[in-house]
C-alpha cells in the first residue's frame, strides 16, 4: 500500500508540475503579446511622423557601426525626404542621414546622401520596413535658394533618386 501511495503521489506531483509549466508558458506568451500590442498602439496613436534633420559634414567619413539597410523608395514633399527602408531586426534601430555639399557638376546638380543604420547589435532576422523622414533644407544649392532642382541620391548603390524642387 505504501508503494501505491508513492506512485500515486508521484503522478500527482508530475501533474502539478506540468500544470505550473503550462500556466507559466501562457503567462509569458500573453505578456509578450500585450507588450507588442501596446507598442503598435502607441505608434498608431502617433499620426505625426518624426522628422529628423540631416547631419551635414565636411567630409563623408561615416561613423561606425553601419548595418545593412535597403532603400525601397524615395520621395520628397516640400523640404521633407521620405525614405522607405527595409532592414533586419526586432529591437530599436537608429537611422541617421548624412550629407556634405559635394554636388556633381551636372544640370540639374546631383548630391549623394548616406543613410546610416545602427542596429545596436540586434541579430534578429525578421524583415522590417520603416518610413523615415528627414528635413533636407540644408542641401539646397548654395547660390540658388528658390525655383531650382537638385537630384538627391541616398546610398549610391540603391539606384533610387528623387528630385528636390524648391
Amino acid at each position: 500500500m505504501i508503494c501505491y501511495f508513492n506512485t500515486k503521489t508521484k503522478k500527482v506531483m508530475k501533474l502539478i508540475k506540468l500544470t505550473g509549466i503550462v500556466i507559466c508558458f501562457f503567462a509569458i506568451t500573453s505578456a509578450c503579446k500585450a507588450k507588442k500590442q501596446s507598442a503598435s498602439t502607441d505608434e498608431a496613436l502617433s499620426s505625426e511622423p518624426i522628422i529628423a534633420n540631416i547631419k551635414m559634414k565636411e567630409t563623408m567619413l561615416l561613423p561606425k557601426p553601419i548595418d545593412f539597410v535597403n532603400i525601397n523608395s524615395l520621395s520628397i514633399t516640400g523640404d521633407i525626404l521620405e525614405i522607405d527602408a527595409t532592414f533586419s531586426g526586432c529591437g530599436k534601430h537608429d537611422f541617421t542621414l548624412y550629407g556634405n555639399r559635394a554636388y556633381q557638376k551636372s544640370l540639374p546638380p546631383k548630391i549623394g546622401l548616406a543613410l546610416i543604420h545602427d542596429a545596436h547589435g540586434d541579430k534578429c532576422r525578421k524583415q522590417s520596413t520603416k518610413k523615415l523622414y528627414f528635413n533636407i533644407k540644408d542641401i539646397r544649392y548654395p547660390t540658388k535658394q528658390e525655383d531650382y532642382v537638385v537630384v538627391v541620391y541616398v546610398n549610391q548603390n540603391s539606384g533610387t533618386s528623387a528630385d528636390y524642387k524648391y
